[in-house]
């Protein structure tokens, strides 16, 4: 894991129980950059994440060596504490992409679990969305591993019950993507209908067909569902029934 720079914008005020600890409201990526100079995402590597807290503070993060690459950052609960996480996608200098989780300890930001990097600069990762896709009761992040080149959709559980949040791959597929290169928007997403399971959405690989995929014993399973005519032509698919 490289090295981590916090840089607190405002000092918190002191915090006497835990029940009264600040949560999370909001996150934003911030100090747009050209340094990493991937150009994946149309104005999307940035060197800072901002987190705004319910107390009405602000936290800023930032890596050495590293940007956030990404069109937007995503709040999750995953340990059902009623206090959300931070999704975010880092890119390294040498190793490319990772997902990387942030939290807020006693009001403050700190590092959670990420996943394996990509392995080398400028391969990126886009994610589609957040559910429990698999029926186990816990939600997996759903994201297509460099959805320019390798077009693969991989399902990430995880485990923050140990003292170490873990990220671990548990299922994957080819042949679908979720972003046009230079594009500042990933299109498709997750449908989660009650009573359902959860589904993600994408094109195939060549932008030819809408695709759902969802986990069936185990294994993920994709169906084309339409013709592909734009990033509109998800909008009637990613509504429930």
């Amino acid at each position: 894991m490289k090295a981590l720079v916090a840089a607190l914008a405002i000092v918190a005020a002191p915090v006497l129980a835990q029940t009264t600890q600040p949560v999370i409201t909001s996150a934003r990526y911030v100090e747009p950059t050209d340094s990493y100079g991937h150009g994946a995402v149309a104005n999307g590597e940035y060197a800072a994440l901002e987190v705004m807290f319910s107390d009405g503070e602000h936290r800023t993060i930032r890596w050495g060596n590293a940007v956030f690459e990404d069109t937007t950052p995503r709040l999750h609960d995953f340990d059902g504490d009623g206090a959300p996480e931070v999704v975010t996608v880092l890119s390294d200098t040498k190793g490319g992409a990772h997902i990387q989780l942030i939290k807020a300890v006693d009001g403050l930001l700190s590092a959670a679990g990420g996943s394996v990097p990509i392995g080398r600069r400028n391969r990126w990762l886009a994610v589609a969305g957040i559910a429990d896709f698999d029926g186990d009761g816990l939600d997996e992040i759903a994201y297509i591993d460099r959805p320019h080149l390798a077009k693969e959709l991989v399902l990430l559980s995880v485990d923050m019950s140990a003292p170490k949040t873990r990220l671990t791959e548990v299922a994957r597929t080819r042949g679908l993507t979720n972003h046009h290169y230079g594009s500042a928007v990933i299109e498709g997403g997750v449908r989660t209908c009650a009573g359902e399971a959860a589904v993600v959405l994408t094109a195939n690989g060549d932008w030819s067909q809408i695709m759902e995929t969802r986990v069936v014993h185990g294994e993920l399973i994709s169906i084309p569902v339409a013709p592909y005519d734009g990033p509109e032509s998800f909008v009637p698919y990613m509504r429930c029934p």
